[in-house]
């Protein structure tokens, strides 16, 4: 999904995902296509999101998870209980996020954090659908998310979303 048409210019101008900036360019965009959407906006709007709050917030756990940035502290996956509780997501709402934050990556950046970004986008929707719906057990293997660090080691950590 294309939250909007590129055009030959704006393909070309896409650079890499490398500085805080960015990544609070990515987390603006795509909460401001997100808080629009004919599915996701009525979540947002139900959990009367404080927007610069909860973008200084996600681009802290976005600088984390990409640059190794130490700023967030929180259990995402775990904050979005509530809000789920009062309006459940349903497989479309994950399957929307994804494609909008995807979609987002795509239209203003290249390059390996790009993709590093779409990869845990996904590994985050997956982490959060299964916990919201109680699918850990005893039996099952705990989701675990993995963090960029300076030096480029990865770093596994306690759920995250």
């Amino acid at each position: 999904m294309i939250v909007r048409p590129l055009t030959d210019h704006d393909l070309a101008n896409r650079g890499e995902l490398a500085t805080r900036t960015d990544v609070e360019l990515l987390v603006r965009s795509f909460y401001r296509y997100a808080a629009m959407d004919e599915l996701l906006g009525p979540i947002f709007s139900a959990a009367h999101v404080a927007w610069d709050d909860h973008v200084a917030t996600l681009t802290d756990f976005w600088a984390w998870q990409l640059l190794g940035e130490r700023s967030y502290i929180g259990q995402p996956l775990r904050a979005h209980e509530p809000v789920h509780a009062r309006t459940p997501f349903a497989d479309a709402h994950y399957e929307r996020w994804l494609d909008l934050f995807v979609s987002t990556v795509d239209e203003h950046f290249i390059g390996n954090n790009a993709e590093l970004a779409k990869h845990r986008a996904q590994k985050m929707a997956t982490a959060l659908r299964k916990l919201l719906r109680g699918e850990y057990s005893a039996a099952s293997e705990p989701v675990e998310a993995t963090f960029a660090t300076s030096s480029d080691q990865r770093i596994c950590g306690p759920p995250h979303g």
